[in-house]
């Protein structure tokens, strides 16, 4: 049994990591989106025809209170030519090419999309949770946080870089220690930085999912619903963290080494299933607290500034949010329209 005590990080430099983390994957989106979500004009195409006895006809738009599920819907409406058996092929009629749309008529139609997701009036395929998505999405977060060990962590570039890297993670999986609760991490780890990872993993689960993804804060079955559904995702998505193919355990062997810890005398591998609960649970709570801020607080800002500094700045009182904004490539301070709450001019 190796009795060597490894070099782990404490508490400072944990949170130091974890926070620092947000912020650059930040920074690193922020240029991407500065002018990605700016309006833009577009000049409409005008309408042709050729030379007929008969007056062209148009596409004829949906009644007012037909419901556009995506934007590809909008787009369908505006076929470039009719089918060649139509009268109005034979008559020489040609229907105008299909209009781009500009940045609010896609804001709206997704906007309309997600309103009747949540309220039950559209089901089916546009309201199911894309999973490539998601699975997308938590890879690139997983990515970051191990890219963030490696980096920082001269113990884990070792372990990563020397041995056989399967037969260390056996080991480290079959000697977790699956009947003791706490793993002897310092407070901050397990009771700040894995509930911030849970809000995080819950948030990319939840902007997926058009039922749930422009929800804010409100006491309804269908909010506790959804948030309990991303709550279990960030329990699977910890589970990997802990003991997965890409895990702590293989990626950095934690658990490999016992020793006794010089501090309090405690002896320990690291190990233990405090984290496979704390980080769902803890992040549903820290989940529920951003969408509160979300609601009270920061929709106040949307609506007061236009200044992305200082929605930039607002970002960082919702972490979770952010760092999930972040992994799918969108402004962290972006927001999914609900027309229920928001007009469409108030999403920057």
């Amino acid at each position: 049994m190796n009795k060597q005590q490894p070099r782990t990080p404490g508490t400072s430099i944990f949170l130091f990591r974890l926070f620092a983390l947000h912020p650059a994957m930040m920074t690193l989106a922020f240029p991407v989106h500065a002018g990605a979500q700016q309006p833009q004009e577009i000049n409409q195409p005008t309408t042709t025809a050729f030379a007929s006895a008969n007056p062209p006809r148009l596409p004829v738009d949906p009644a007012p209170d037909s419901l556009i599920d995506a934007p590809s819907a909008v787009l369908s409406r505006t076929a470039a030519t009719l089918d060649s058996a139509t009268p109005e092929a034979a008559a020489g009629v040609v229907r105008p090419p299909p209009a781009k749309l500009t940045r609010d008529e896609k804001i709206q139609s997704e906007a309309e999309r997600t309103t009747a997701c949540e309220e039950g009036k559209l089901r089916g395929k546009p309201c199911r949770v894309s999973w490539p998505r998601v699975l997308g999405e938590s890879l690139i977060f997983l990515a970051a946080q191990h890219g963030g060990n490696i980096a920082m962590d001269s113990d884990t570039r070792n372990q990563l870089t020397h041995g056989d890297f399967w037969a260390k993670y056996e080991y480290c999986v079959r000697h977790y220690r699956w009947s003791r609760w706490k793993d002897d991490d310092p407070f901050g780890v397990d009771y700040i930085g894995h509930p911030m990872m849970g809000a995080v993993t819950s948030s990319i689960y939840e902007q997926n999912d058009p039922k749930q993804r422009a929800l804010m804060y409100e006491n309804s079955r269908r909010y506790w619903m959804g948030r309990l559904r991303a709550m279990a995702y960030s329990a699977a998505y910890s589970a990997q963290w802990k003991v997965g193919p890409a895990s702590e355990a293989s990626v950095g062997n934690t658990g490999i080494n016992y020793y006794i810890r010089a501090r309090d005398g405690v002896y320990t591998n690291e190990t233990g299933m405090q984290d496979f609960f704390f980080t769902s649970i803890g992040g549903l709570a820290w989940n529920v607290g951003e969408d509160a801020i979300d609601r009270f607080i920061l929709s106040r800002v949307r609506r007061g500034t236009r200044n992305k500094w200082l929605l930039l700045a607002s970002a960082l009182s919702t972490p979770g949010k952010s760092a999930a904004n972040v992994s799918r490539f969108r402004a962290p301070y972006y927001r999914d329209l609900d027309l229920r709450t928001v007009a469409p001019n108030d999403v920057h």
